[in-house]
């Protein structure tokens, strides 16, 4: 007998909906991605919403051809380093903001 794969739990429209997009930027772990493609395969709603999306992705992807100024990368770069922490204490008035810049170094 066949051992029951939870990967293939059954989902719902509303909850395949709202993890489509993971899919289509192949972000979603194996299981994630198991329950939506078994959905998918039997529901044509869902399945023309994910088509339409990857479409979409498709056309962005190939119609952005600029390059940002490298300037304006070096700037971002830093920028995505730079680690904001906001904790909140347990009475919920004291919010303490600590602020980590990660340098880059170069490795060679």
């Amino acid at each position: 007998m066949k051992e029951h794969d939870p990967r293939l739990d059954e989902i719902d429209c509303r909850a395949a909906m709202r993890d489509l997009s993971l899919l289509v930027d192949l972000e979603c772990d194996d299981a994630c991605r198991s329950r939506l493609e078994h959905h998918l395969a039997g529901c044509p709603d869902c399945r023309e919403m994910f088509l339409s999306e990857r479409r979409l992705k498709a056309k962005l992807s190939s119609s952005c051809c600029e390059k940002a100024p490298s300037g304006l990368r070096e700037r971002l770069m830093v920028e995505i380093r730079r680690t904001t922490v906001t904790t909140t204490d347990v009475d919920g008035t004291t919010v303490v903001h600590r602020r980590t810049t990660v340098e880059r170094r170069d490795l060679t």
